[in-house]
């Protein structure tokens, strides 16, 4: 007789999940390590720095290869990372974050290092093969992730159900951001972490033993190792299992008969969390130290609502189907109240936890990653949530709509992710008038970009308005001069221009004084200029002042570098702002490029135009 295997939906959702996110990977795979959108960049190289400095350049107190790394690959504007040990010997570093990361990454690593060696990459611990090997090592920390998530949901809920949470996880919120394209970020770790100490936990209260209790510690340890602020989870082992206040009793009962257990969930979290200690004892002298610099958390003021709500960073906002697994914790309240304490405990003091954070916005990032890893307590919920939907009593109309719902804000946040990644969607500057201006579009306008910068935008479409030029600056007449910065080698119609770099902070301005060219107040004037760069012109702006007495009265500018912006070629940028309602004839409006220590660029064709009704459009 055959025996029948039973097909999980779940364990193939996962199957399937996992090859989309490896086909994700490779359609933006980032393997050019001479760029910022490599692996190795910003705060990963930071959490990354303890390997090759350790095992490549035996130098990981002093870190003197740094310098030719960001030299060679530019992983970050600045080497951030480490910086001198206070009150140290000169030239002493010591590492800005934790080296939890660094642990996990060490198989990866040296996986990336044989590689190197047997592919002919430099073994400097950055080139492409080191790269991969941490790329795909983060995939596979996803896939374990997803796999013990899945362990847990099951002790509860469906099949049908865990599937379609796995799969809305992935697909519906900006875990797939740091699941597949920021995989090296710390977030994707946490999220296993997590996920291991849920089903560590379960399994302990089903039946105690103390291997359980030690891993049940040493997990936390792990996840405080990454990030200190993780400490949050010890509120999911502590609590759990207490529904009530006969459960709080058997619990308390059954710690004190199981106190071994406890002191070796302790033992775990101090094996844990024990290298941090050392390093930073053996690098500063001290067992604690702070290596975050200004950077604190506000308990008392915490950014709530910007954490939440806000459209430069708001988790709602960017992830709006984590409404389910909030509205969930109701639903988990009423039917499984031993597990919905402590969610609804870590959603709290998580949530509080991260709003207090100084940097709220956690730097560039799709929504809020700070909550990413958290996706994984909140599961429960969601669960919970879709297990009432689905239930034989809900009326088909309520299901069919939280279908429609379910299956837009999908497609939103996967659109939403193309958008990250094409650049239209900023990773740290968004705000509302920019997001619904690219709203559903896979090509801004530069009107559009210029939203990013400036509060204004003109009243109607650009077709109900007709230019008028109000003086150019194109640079042709002006000598050639170093010492000025009008510049012979490339120039848009003849082969002059300006070359703004740090050295030339500002450029020639276009000066019209606005009763020689009947300006009045409220008028639209476009500010333009021509930028030709080898790699994009960052840190520089165009600017379009009015000024009185020398003063200035008004102040716009917009940066030169956008999504629209091509190397090596004449790019137009512009912005449109209104004259100030107190504008007087005698002010004077300047247009003119600056530089804030910026990339070298060549500035051409400086110009203001007033955008005037075109009266047959009105």
């Amino acid at each position: 007789m055959k025996s029948r295997v039973q097909l999980s939906y779940s364990l193939l959702a996962i199957f399937i999940l996992f090859l989309l996110m490896v086909q994700a990977r490779l359609w933006a795979p980032y393997w050019d390590t001479r760029n910022v959108q490599a692996i190795l960049t910003w705060d990963v190289m930071g959490y990354y720095i303890y390997l090759p400095a350790h095992f490549i350049y035996h130098d990981l107190g002093h870190m003197a290869f740094a310098s030719d790394i960001m030299r060679e690959y530019s992983p970050s504007g600045s080497f951030y990372q480490a910086f001198q040990v206070p009150g140290g010997p000169e030239g002493q570093l010591v590492a800005k974050y934790t080296c939890g990361l660094a642990l996990l990454w060490t198989p990866f690593f040296f996986l990336g290092h044989w590689a190197a060696g047997w592919l002919n990459y430099p073994q400097d611990g950055f080139s492409a093969p080191y790269q991969v090997a941490i790329a795909f090592g983060g995939l596979l920390f996803a896939l374990l992730g997803l796999g013990l998530l899945r362990r847990v949901l099951l002790r509860y809920f469906s099949d049908v159900v865990t599937t379609l949470v796995l799969v809305l996880l992935v697909l519906g919120s900006n875990y797939f951001q740091y699941a597949v394209f920021d995989a090296a970020m710390a977030h994707n770790y946490l999220f296993t972490g997590y996920a291991l100490l849920l089903w560590l936990t379960v399994r302990w209260h089903e039946r105690p033993t103390r291997w359980k209790a030690f891993f049940i510690g040493l997990t936390l340890g792990l996840l405080v190792l990454i990030r200190p602020s993780e400490a949050v989870a010890a509120v999911v082992p502590l609590l759990w299992g207490m529904g009530s206040l006969a459960a709080v009793r058997q619990k308390l009962a059954l710690l004190r008969t199981r106190w071994a257990d406890v002191l070796l969930l302790a033992l775990g979290g101090l094996v844990g969390v024990l290298p941090q200690p050392l390093y930073w004892h053996w690098a500063t002298g001290h067992f604690l130290f702070y290596s975050y610099g200004d950077q604190h958390f506000s308990f008392f003021k915490p950014h709530l609502w910007e954490v939440l709500f806000s459209f430069r960073k708001g988790w709602l906002i960017y992830s709006p189907l984590l409404l389910l697994p909030l509205a969930g914790i109701v639903v988990l309240w009423r039917t499984q109240r031993a597990v919905a304490v402590p969610v609804l405990a870590f959603v709290v003091l998580n949530l509080w936890v991260v709003s207090a954070w100084d940097i709220w916005w956690y730097g560039g990032s799709i929504g809020q990653r700070a909550l990413v890893q958290s996706y994984a307590v909140l599961a429960l919920p969601w669960a919970a949530v879709v297990a009432w939907l689905l239930a034989p009593a809900r009326r088909p109309a309520l299901r069919a709509a939280a279908v429609v719902v379910v299956v837009l804000m999908v497609d939103l946040n996967l659109f939403q992710h193309w958008q990250y990644m094409r650049s239209i969607i900023h990773p740290e500057e968004m705000n509302r008038r920019y997001y619904f201006a690219v709203f559903n579009q896979t090509m801004p306008t530069q009107s559009d970009f210029a939203l990013l910068d400036v509060k204004t935008h003109l009243p109607k479409a650009e077709r109900h308005y007709k230019p008028q030029s109000l003086g150019k600056l194109d640079f042709d007449n002006q000598p050639a001069d170093a010492a000025t910065g009008i510049s012979a080698d490339v120039g848009y119609f003849s082969r002059q221009s300006f070359h703004a770099d740090a050295a030339h902070a500002y450029s020639p301005a276009l000066s019209i004084k606005l009763a020689d060219a009947s300006l009045t107040p409220g008028q639209y004037v476009r500010a333009s200029c021509r930028v030709f760069s080898d790699y994009g012109a960052w840190g520089n702006k165009l600017v379009m002042t009015i000024e009185r007495a020398g003063k200035s009265l008004s102040w716009n500018a917009i940066r030169l570098q956008n999504n629209l912006s091509v190397n090596r070629a004449w790019n137009i940028v512009h912005f449109d702002a209104p004259l100030p309602p107190d504008a007087l004839p005698d002010d004077v409006l300047k247009v003119y490029v600056l530089s804030e220590n910026g990339s070298g660029c060549y500035i051409d064709d400086v110009q203001a135009e007033l955008m005037a009704p075109a009266l047959d459009k009105w």
